[in-house]
């Protein structure tokens, strides 16, 4: 008889603090579950076939096809809307559209603590940009050989 496989937990957005669920689809609540990191540590020690034998393989194509917040917000939330409105499902409810509506209305409402910290990011990232650049070589000039 086959044991039942772990499942990976699918990263959260950071404003969610509940159990979540697998990258399948399953309540992480109801099943054996593994982080992402420890998927990762498995697949090194076992390998990817015999990991498999122990992994919802759902899961493990799921981790890898999905990015999470911290390489990039923006797939984080890609994922969200595809989950919540993909394949015209109803059940999935309605739970980040609610969430977008009151963080638009958080940022609403807090308007200048928004817009500074955009300008700050901003700056940030300008800053950055430019000691990247200071540090690159420069191009040495083309050495031309022979005469007119």
């Amino acid at each position: 008889m086959k044991e039942p496989v772990d499942h990976i937990l699918r990263p959260q957005l950071p404003w969610r603090d509940h159990g979540g669920i697998t990258e399948c689809g399953y309540d992480g609540s109801k099943v054996k579950i593994i982080t992402r990191a420890e998927y990762i540590e498995r697949r090194k020690e076992l390998g990817q076939q015999r990991t498999a034998m122990f992994t919802c393989m759902t899961c493990a194509e799921t981790a890898t096809r999905w990015g999470t917040w911290e390489a990039d917000p923006r797939k984080a939330l890609e994922r969200e809307i595809h989950w919540e409105t993909g394949w015209a499902r109803e059940d999935r409810g309605i739970r980040l559209r609610d969430e977008l509506l009151a963080i638009a209305e958080l940022i609403e409402n807090h308007r200048d603590e928004f817009d500074a910290h955009l300008a700050l990011t901003e700056q940030r990232r300008s800053w950055n940009d430019m000691k990247t650049a200071a540090l690159k070589p420069k191009p040495k000039a083309p050495i031309i050989r022979g005469g007119l």
